[in-house]
């Protein structure tokens, strides 16, 4: 990023230890960035996504040392960056944390600009924690810059918590991890069919297993369900033959185990009953994958492949989107599976997509974002 103004400072907080993609949402970022930063990561995050020059924060490893270090370590934490805020232009958050409004406020203490990524506005279904929508609100209020990734996501913030902010909406890059195949896919009758990511109540897989239920035993080779499961989903109607088709990968997978995983898939589902946007989409989308997902949230946004030339009437969409019920996946499953042609062009279509969503072009609009703060 070039500017004939000064560069602004940058102090950095990414917090999270594991799952949701957010560790790789700010590594990828930081890899094309540019303007001067620090930044702070838990001491305990994955070591697939340490950055080596970042300044490791006790944070906490589960609920009870949530509750222990929130009282104990944070207010001292506080203290320190209220002085650290100081060398500082500008603090920029790339994701949520529960810990995150102590920097806000160390910050806006000294009147200083607070630039936060949003990206899911409302807590989702079954991952409700105490106190968390609450803090997700104070973090929204007390920020002067947001970004959101998607349009959907901004309509469920209350305009209340906008006024007088700047608002900015820029996509989710994509994550084309080392080894990943970013060539178009080929096509196959009898598909392997990828449900991947953590396995919550919003992510719809009784309804994908509701769906294989109905489909012809030859209509797919089988069905991956990998990531780790939050709850336990009920198997117990699926027929003999169906059941015998379904592997489950039930922990947290490596980026090499996710690579193998997408070159080998043919078909992602993504059947979704509530969704704001996914980092899943985002591999698939670096994968070429021909993708299957529900119209709910903001997950259609992410798969529209925008006019070059602008005003959006040639826009292209570059997934097949169904309603978000059984009937309606199982038929998506097996239009794609017989179409060769769709399934041909989906992928081509992708590659095209993947390459407005390459990280340099996501870090240079955040950039700008923050050199204006």
């Amino acid at each position: 990023m070039q500017s004939n103004t000064k560069q602004k400072n940058v102090l950095i907080a990414s917090l999270v230890r594991k799952g949701g993609g957010f560790e790789h949402y700010t590594a990828s970022i930081l890899k094309h960035f540019s303007l001067p930063y620090t930044i702070y990561q838990s001491k305990y995050v994955n070591p697939e996504v340490k950055i080596a020059h970042a300044k490791a924060m006790i944070t906490y490893t589960n609920r009870f040392t949530f509750l222990v270090n929130s009282l104990f370590i944070l207010p001292f934490i506080f203290l320190k960056l209220c002085v650290i805020a100081r060398r500082y232009d500008v603090l920029y958050l790339p994701h949520f944390h529960f810990w995150n409004i102590a920097f806000i406020f160390a910050f806006r203490l000294h009147n200083k600009p607070v630039v936060l990524t949003e990206h899911d506005g409302i807590v989702h279904l079954g991952d409700e924690l105490p106190l968390q929508q609450f803090l997700i609100n104070m973090c929204l209020k007390y920020s002067t810059h947001i970004i959101f990734l998607t349009h959907y996501v901004k309509s469920l913030v209350s305009p209340k918590l906008l006024k007088n902010k700047t608002i900015s909406i820029i996509p989710h890059g994509i994550f084309a991890f080392g080894g990943l195949d970013t060539k178009p896919k080929s096509y196959t009758n009898k598909p392997t069919l990828l449900f991947f990511g953590r396995v919550s109540k919003y992510k719809g897989i009784e309804l994908l297993l509701e769906a294989l239920n109905a489909l012809p035993e030859d209509s797919f080779h089988k069905l991956i369900i990998a990531g780790k499961s939050s709850y336990t989903y009920d198997m117990s109607n699926l027929k003999e033959s169906i059941a015998k088709k379904i592997e489950i990968i039930d922990t947290f997978l490596s980026q090499k185990e996710i690579v193998k995983l997408f070159n080998h898939a043919h078909i992602l589902i993504m059947p979704y009953i509530e969704a704001s946007q996914s980092g899943v989409a985002a591999v698939g989308i670096a994968n070429a994958m021909p993708t299957i997902c529900t119209d709910v949230g903001g997950l259609k946004e992410q798969f529209v492949l925008t006019n070059s030339n602008g005003g959006g009437g040639n826009d292209k969409l570059c997934a097949i989107i169904c309603l978000p019920n059984a009937n309606d996946i199982a038929l998506s499953i097996l239009h794609l599976a017989s179409n060769k042609t769709l399934y041909n062009t989906l992928s081509y279509d992708l590659t095209i997509l993947a390459e407005s969503l390459k990280w340099h072009n996501i870090s240079t609009r955040i950039q700008e974002v923050i050199q204006t703060a």
